[in-house]
């Protein structure tokens, strides 16, 4: 076997690889939710200045040394009336880990239901699709994510995802090429250059 024929195979597990890369990078830096931009008002005592994110407090309690007090924390803010969107997604994120994936679809689901205008929990709907190798179900849920926010830049990364399994190579490119300059890290930015080429090779090849 040429190097080129093992170069080609290689890629396209790296690129695989990044898919969930990316998601954990994007999902750490962007906040939860637009709140998180407004101007709050400066503290004007002690008590004031400790208030705590009840959803970032259930957060830590499960990555702590007692999870089911968080999640529990977590369903209770999820049951408020009305119902707290960030507690709901973060269910549906804990959901994926425990491998509870209907769970999790109904938890993005209920988000989606709860805010249309925001772009988390459509963007994760699209991720559980993508891996659950249904891409078409997938890219319908990346579209509908740009269309809500257009500052939702990873949804063009996981867009080419499912352009290249439903074997659209040129929507794929485009789609990659509209998420290089916006892309949040170098080595993500590398490997989408490779992932470019490549696809530019096979085009011009065929």
């Amino acid at each position: 076997m040429s190097n080129a024929t093992s170069n080609n195979r290689t890629i396209p597990l790296i690129i695989g690889g990044l898919c969930v890369l990316l998601a954990v990078l994007v999902w750490q830096v962007v906040p939860r939710s637009p709140e998180a931009y407004s101007a709050d008002p400066i503290p004007t005592s002690l008590e004031e200045g400790i208030e705590i994110d009840p959803v970032q407090a259930a957060i830590d309690q499960v990555n702590g040394p007692n999870p089911m007090a968080g999640i529990l924390a977590l369903k209770a803010l999820a049951e408020e009336e009305p119902p707290n969107v960030d507690a709901v997604i973060e269910l549906g994120r804990f959901s994926i880990q425990s491998g509870q994936f209907d769970k999790a679809r109904e938890r993005f689901v209920q988000a989606i239901e709860l805010a249309p205008e925001r772009s988390e929990p459509l963007i994760q709907l699209g991720m559980l699709e993508l891996d659950g190798d249904s891409p078409a179900d997938a890219l319908i849920h990346f579209e509908r994510a740009l269309v809500v926010d257009s500052a939702a830049h990873n949804a063009w990364f996981f867009q080419a995802q499912c352009y290249e399994r439903l074997g659209n190579p040129g929507l794929a490119l485009s789609s990659y090429k509209r998420f290089l300059p916006l892309s949040p890290d170098t080595v993500i930015e590398e490997a989408v250059k490779q992932r470019i080429l490549l696809l530019e090779e096979n085009s011009t090849n065929s």
